[in-house]
């Protein structure tokens, strides 16, 4: 059963910093594009973020899983404060993402416009996050 939660959990993270870095490639592909073209391309690009909603989801309940599993005493006692700095970095990356994904419909919603200019910096904030959650994990559970 643990080594189901884990792939699960590798899947999700496959996914959820796959789409950050794909967010950040696409938007780094249309910056030669005339803004009004750019603006279409990436409101269309949006869709891989159902990917990272999932991988997000995929991510939070095999995590969990994996922590009732092997209990949450001695998962915190055996990840230390590599774990719990990983668990804060989820707690901000859960509203980060949040923040994210209503800029994402005000932009949708505004064909654009000033939601969609700040995608890029909040996208890049996740993506970071992100990764500081890989090390976290890989620092606690080596």
């Amino acid at each position: 059963m643990y080594e189901l939660l884990l792939v699960t959990h590798f899947i999700g993270l496959a996914m959820g910093v796959g789409t950050s870095f794909a967010a950040m490639a696409l938007g780094m592909a249309s910056k030669a594009m005339p803004e009004a073209e750019r603006a279409q391309f990436m409101l269309r690009a949006m869709a891989i973020g159902k990917n990272g909603s999932i991988g997000l989801a995929l991510l939070l309940l095999s995590g969990l899983g994996m922590w009732f599993y092997r209990g949450i005493r001695e998962t915190m006692a055996w990840g230390g404060g590599a774990f719990h700095a990983k668990l804060t970095l989820v707690v901000l990356l859960i509203g980060a993402f949040g923040y994210l994904q209503v800029l994402q419909k005000r932009a949708r919603r505004a064909q654009g416009g000033p939601a969609l200019a700040r995608l890029p910096k909040v996208g890049g904030f996740v993506l970071l996050l992100g990764i500081g959650i890989i090390a976290s994990a890989v620092l606690a559970f080596k």
